[in-house]
């Protein structure tokens, strides 16, 4: 970047030197030739002859004086003979330079005189000073505008070559960044961007070290969470096996057995939902094929009903036909099961559970709504999260934390998204959006 910004500043000052030399000869041009001409001479002449009115009357002339340059008469004040007002920015420069010449100057002694001396037939001294007309010391509209593109020109040029040194491989480290957190742990910088030996270099091969680890850890993390979920499965099952084999031996009390199966069954859940869960991290779409939305959700309303009617809520299903998706049907269909006995779960006693699935050209949209507690706006996103529950009075705490976050990854695999917000006057409304088949 150093070398870039010194380049940068040499190639400015070089080009903008000789940017202006040329600009600052083509305006000078008429200026030097009218400076080193004869018409001083030619203005003393007449001068001589007739005297300042003569003078006057031949400057007038047309043609006299050169286009592009200002000719200025001046006595031993500084006063104009044609009542021209000099520019201020020439007044500090004339007094020093140009007029000590018209006044007294001493025998061994002549000070610096940078005008032709005229002088009148009655000895009068003036000072014939020429000017080019638009251009002050600083330079000119065009000199400025020349030296303007100058540096635009740099600039342009060092910002497209720190672009293609640096530009680039960001966004070639962006892009490996944003594949990590999207979930592709096999995201990896670009070899040319590895290799190299800046800084650059160095944070590519971090990024590459950490995926690595973030790998490894993530692995390491499915095969903990497989092995202890079968692990458990089989005490589990013994479990069950004694409880039946300890019931017919000596018959248990009703509540206790019931609840003792309660809380194997809910075990026996949640160990199916990580392993579900672990799955789908590792490899979420087994098969796809084309089924219609609408045969699998009356078939998942049609056996939800029982668990519904428990608790006097009933599920309400409006679908229109022909909604065709390409998907996993088990996938899919553990997805809205998830969603659907999420809604039954919250839902008060005696109210109904609305589950309506509509399209557009190219999107299904499913919508599964519930008259519950709600959930609270900070929470709307989280709520998809692994193992995360709200506290107080809209968790029950009988699912597993993982259903919500299940029904993410399965639609999610299928290309689609899902998320929910409040409904009105109370509830929850998830909304599931798929891409409808061609």
């Amino acid at each position: 970047m150093a070398l870039y910004i010194g380049v940068a500043i040499v190639g400015f000052v070089l080009l903008g030197l000789a940017t202006l030399l040329l600009v600052a000869s083509r305006e000078l041009d008429t200026y030097l030739q009218a400076r080193e001409g004869a018409l001083g001479r030619d203005a003393a002449a007449v001068l001589e002859s007739g005297g300042p009115p003569a003078l006057l009357r031949w400057m007038e002339t047309p043609g006299t004086v050169p286009e592009g340059v200002a000719v200025y008469v001046l006595d031993t004040e500084g006063r104009d003979l044609a009542g021209k007002t000099l520019p201020s920015q020439y007044r500090s420069f004339v007094e020093r330079f140009v007029l000590v010449g018209t006044r007294d100057e001493g025998q061994s002694f002549r000070p610096i005189r940078l005008a032709p001396l005229l002088v009148a037939p009655d000895g009068t001294r003036y000072a014939f000073l020429i000017l080019p007309e638009g251009i002050t010391p600083w330079g000119s509209p065009a000199t400025l505008a020349a030296l303007l593109a100058v540096a635009l020109l740099v600039i342009a040029v060092v910002a497209a070559l720190i672009a293609r040194a640096f530009g680039r491989p960001i966004t070639e480290l962006q892009f490996a960044v944003r594949a990590l957190a999207g979930g592709n742990i096999d995201a990896r910088t670009p070899a040319s961007l590895s290799r190299r030996d800046d800084e650059l270099g160095v944070l590519a091969r971090d990024v590459d070290t950490m995926a690595t680890q973030l790998g490894g850890l993530l692995n390491s993390r499915q095969q903990l969470m497989r092995d202890m979920s079968h692990e458990l499965r089989s005490p589990l099952a013994r479990l069950q096996a004694a409880l039946a084999l300890a019931d017919r031996k000596r018959a248990l009390p009703g509540a206790e057995l019931a609840r003792i199966n309660l809380e194997i069954e809910r075990m026996n859940q949640a160990i199916g939902d990580v392993l579900r869960f672990t799955r789908l991290e590792a490899a979420p779409l087994q098969a796809k094929h084309l089924l219609r939305i609408e045969d699998l959700l009356e078939t998942l309303v049609a056996d939800e009903r029982d668990e519904a009617a428990a608790r006097e809520i009933q599920l309400e299903l409006l679908t229109v036909p022909a909604l065709d998706v390409v998907g996993d049907p088990s996938l899919l269909r553990s997805g809205f099961e998830n969603v659907l006995r999420n809604a039954i779960r919250h839902a008060p006693t005696g109210s109904k559970v609305l589950i309506d699935a509509r399209t557009t050209d190219s999107t299904i949209t499913v919508l599964i709504e519930d008259r519950g507690p709600g959930v609270p706006e900070n929470m709307l996103e989280r709520i998809f999260d692994p193992y995360v529950r709200l506290g107080g009075d809209t968790d029950d705490r009988t699912g597993t934390g993982l259903g919500l976050a299940i029904a993410r990854r399965v639609f999610e695999a299928h290309d689609g998204r899902i998320a929910a917000e409040r409904a009105a006057p109370s509830g929850l409304r998830v909304r599931i959006e798929l891409a409808r088949a061609c």
